[in-house]
This record gives structure tokens, sequence and C-alpha cells, in this order.
């Protein structure tokens, strides 16, 4: 593999991680006349960018159910589970084919396979399952940060912590690794908010390129700060660059409880949000809400 092919390859990925999704498909899209193995990790790259972009059709296109690629159709299974919306309720078949995938013990050698099928047993609470896997590579940054993610969501923060810790020692300056810290910083909340904030203000200096990740990230934390007036702003600019993102959205519905914007807006970002993602977490818990108002409300008026 030549030294340019692995700069790419490097660019490429730091580019997906911060969710610059179109830069990353324009830096892969340099490379060419790949076989084998580059060519999957190619053709892996571009789809995860594709999910990125909400693109599930194109990749269910491009990826055959049938495919021989194991990281490839483990790619498939998360755009299938993505695009059924409803991330509480993952199909057995979709489970199912990871299950088999990860039977194939060659399977487990390839840490971009193992990463992706976590991420879609992290989905469907298997988070044992996920863990079992991602342990065989401790040196991959993907399966280090899609471990802190099945750490943060059982409520092992301490764990998640450790983890960082021993990733600094051999990884500090990597952007994922970075961003595992700042994720586990907003879990952590209090004075971690604060360098939480810092590190996605440096990772958005650093790499020259403004995300909507990014900037909801950023919002997120200035948020948690009562810095309410820099979120808003901060998701404004982020909803300019994409008007139907759902957590931009849903951010903007809470910002705008403590802006002292007007019902008709919060209303309106409500509304698209119910368009663009029906099934998002906010919009089923503002539901579920609603409806145990309205029960509450018809046993007093008995």
């Amino acid at each position: 593999m030549s030294d340019l092919i692995v700069d790419d390859f490097y660019t490429a990925r730091n580019l997906l991680y911060l969710g610059a999704f179109p830069q990353a498909l324009a830096s892969l899209a340099q490379l060419t006349h790949l076989s084998g193995a580059l060519d999957v990790e190619k053709q892996s790259l571009q789809c995860r960018a594709y999910l990125g972009q909400h693109n599930y059709s194109l990749i269910l296109d491009q990826i055959p159910s049938n495919s021989p690629t194991p990281v490839l159709l483990a790619i498939r299974q998360l755009a299938l589970l993505k695009q059924q919306g409803d991330s509480d309720n993952v199909p057995a078949s979709i489970v199912g084919v990871i299950d088999e995938l990860i039977a194939d013990s060659n399977n487990l050698l390839d840490s971009a396979f193992v990463a992706v099928a976590a991420q879609v047993l992290v989905s469907a609470r298997k988070y044992d399952d996920a863990l079992k896997i991602l342990v065989l590579h401790p040196k991959s940054l993907e399966c280090v940060a899609m471990t802190v993610v099945a750490y943060l969501a059982i409520n092992r923060v301490d764990l998640a912590q450790k983890l960082i810790a021993r990733v600094r020692s051999w990884a500090e300056d990597a952007p994922l690794a970075q961003l595992a810290e700042a994720w586990t910083n907003l879990y952590v909340g209090g004075s971690k908010y604060n360098e939480a904030l810092y590190i996605f203000e440096e990772l958005a200096q650093a790499s020259s390129v403004s995300t909507v990740r990014l900037l909801n990230a950023r919002a997120v934390c200035k948020m948690h700060l009562a810095e309410y007036d820099d979120a808003a702003e901060l998701l404004q600019e982020a909803l300019a660059m994409a008007s139907n993102d759902p957590d931009t959205l849903a951010n903007l519905v809470v910002c705008s409880n403590h802006t002292g914007e007007s019902l008709e807006a919060k209303a309106r970002y409500m509304s698209q949000l119910r368009h663009a993602a029906p099934d998002h977490p906010f919009v089923r818990d503002a539901d579920a809400k609603e409806a145990e108002f309205d029960r509450f409300a018809a046993q007093l008026a008995q």
C-alpha cells in the first residue's frame, strides 16, 4: 500500500468521522485503479458517507443482499436499520445476518467489519455481544470509539473514561479519539461540558470544515452551559447547511424554549422534525408525554 493511498484513506476517514460527507466522498473519488482489499475499503468508506447523508437507497442498490464481502454486507444491514427509522425496534432479520457473519471467525479479523457489526448490535441493545467482538481489536480507533458508545449506553462511564485514558498513550491527537473523549465528557457533565466544547471547537478549527454534526455538538455543549443565544446561532448555521436535519431541528425545539422565540417558531421546528424523521427519539418522547398528559386530563375531567 503506497503512502499516498494511506494518506488519502486517513483524510477520508477523518472527514467521515467529523460529518464532512461530501468532502470525504471527494477525497475517495481521487483514488482510482484500486483492487482487492483497497477497493473494498474505498467502497465501505463511500457507503458509510452515504449513510451519513441518509442516502440509504443508494447503498442498498450498490450492495446486494448476497454480497460476498462481510463489511459491505454489514453496512447493508446498517442501511436497512436506518432506513426503517425506528432504532428502538431492530428487525430480527437484520440482527440475524450480523450474527451469521460474526459466527465466521475469519470475518472477525477485519476491524472495519467488527466496528460496523457492533454498531448494529448496539442499536439492537445487544451490548454484551458487541463488546465481545470489539475487544478483539484494541488498537483500532473505530472499535475503541464503538466500545465507548457501548459503555455509555449501559451507563458505564467509568469504563469509558479508563479506555480513553489508555488510548491517549497511542492516539491522543486522532480526531476519532478526541470525539470519543468529547462524547464521554458530555455524558459526565458539570465542568466536563467546557472540556467537550473545547474539543469540538478544536476539531472544527483543525479540520477547517464546518459540519452539521460538529455544529450540533457545540450547540449541545452551549445549551448545557446555559449559553442559549450562542447555541441558537450555531443551530441556525447548521439549519442553513441542512434544512431538514433531524438533530438540528430537535435541538432547535429545545433551545427555543430558552431564547424567547415565538410559539409559532417552535411549532414550525417541531412540524419540520415530524415530517423529516417521524420516528426520531425526540418525536417519540414528545408524543408519549402528550399522550400521558391527555390521559391524566381525561381522568381529571371525569
